[in-house]
């Protein structure tokens, strides 16, 4: 093992109580993941063990995957141990799929939102294209709340796609507090009358936002709702809590988008993997998850000390995410010349240090 690995693996082995060629072979394609941004097994390969051939690196890449026996949600537990917020969580229910030839991936996450990223704690492939079901969000929701308690959950945000009468019972069933958007067709009842939800919100002028005082009842379940008029259309929100802050929380479900952009193009070009089956897409997103949390969190840390600059528009130059992975692949690529700082970045893995944003 190269320097570098062992001192990973010290770190990994105290996070994953395994046999020891597993968490080495981890520790390995960690830093090989860093260290060329691409899920490329061919250019994975070439960087995972300079002292064997590239061909012996490929099969035992091939190994890992098609062998290696793991626990379901295996690094959930990490990234919890990890973030810095540890209660009031918001989640993010999403999708993202694509081709690898004529096969669809599609992957279905629920993740944590936490500086503008939302970092993964659950994730199931789709033996299909298109929509989850309910009984598939459902099984998901489960496996997360294994890990984390109802009570702990300010709200799961979602888009349109994830609505239904049995999916917002469940939820609410479940004391699982919820913001999701609604379709501006789906039929408000109030009493005796029933009018689809835009007209209930049309008087509302460019930007208006509000909330209405009562609840009412859309999909058959009795919903707080909240709307804004955007200049394309509205965004209509049901939530099965009362308050004002629907609108707001609904904003932070951008990071769930944030993370499918740092997995695929803006970070590890995920999309370019031919892995099809579902056991192995699984292991690669959950070894994609560590990469990405500690990337996220050495660009907090450097935020800290050497703050991100502004560009005219008023946007940062980076994301932290992209701030710590650039750093992060620098330091592993001049490992000589930076042996202390690579040891600095490693201590972020046994427990980061920062404060949720608000």
């Amino acid at each position: 093992m190269s320097d570098q690995v062992t001192q990973l693996y010290l770190i990994m082995q105290a996070h994953f109580p395994w046999h020891k060629a597993r968490v080495t072979f981890l520790s390995a394609f960690l830093l090989a993941l860093i260290k060329v941004t691409t899920v490329n097994l061919t250019k994975l390969a070439n960087a995972l063990n300079g002292k064997v051939k590239p061909q012996s690196n490929y099969r035992r890449i091939q190994r890992f995957f098609a062998e290696f026996k793991l626990p379901e949600d295996w690094a959930t537990g990490v990234i919890l141990h990890l973030l810095p917020v540890k209660s009031d969580f918001v989640l993010a229910l999403d999708r993202t799929q694509w081709q690898v030839g004529k096969v669809p991936i599609n992957l279905l996450t629920v993740g944590i939102l936490y500086q503008g990223m939302a970092f993964p704690i659950g994730f199931k492939m789709l033996d299909k294209k298109g929509n989850s079901n309910t009984q598939e969000r459902i099984d998901l929701m489960k496996r997360v709340c294994q890990h984390i308690h109802p009570s702990e959950i300010r709200a799961l945000v979602a888009d349109r796609e994830f609505i239904g009468r049995k999916w917002f019972q469940w939820l609410t069933k479940n004391d699982i507090p919820f913001v999701i958007r609604l379709k501006e067709n789906a039929i408000l009842k109030t009493g005796q009358h029933a009018i689809p939800l835009k007209k209930r919100f049309a008087n509302l002028t460019l930007n208006q936002q509000t909330t209405l005082p009562k609840p009412g009842r859309v999909y058959g379940q009795s919903l707080f709702l909240s709307a804004i008029r955007c200049p394309d259309d509205w965004v209509i929100l049901g939530s099965n809590t009362p308050g004002n802050h629907a609108l707001e929380t609904y904003k932070k479900r951008w990071g769930i988008e944030v993370l499918f952009a740092n997995l695929k193009r803006r970070g590890f070009d995920l999309e370019q993997t031919h892995l099809t089956e579902k056991d192995r897409i699984e292991k690669l997103i959950a070894l994609l998850t560590l990469a990405v949390c500690w990337a996220h969190l050495i660009g907090e840390e450097r935020a800290h000390h050497t703050p991100l600059k502004m560009k005219n528009h008023g946007e940062k130059e980076k994301s932290l995410f992209r701030y710590g992975l650039d750093y992060l692949q620098y330091v592993l690529l001049n490992s000589h010349h930076h042996a202390r700082t690579f040891q600095r970045c490693l201590k972020i893995l046994k427990k980061a240090r920062f404060l949720p944003d608000s």
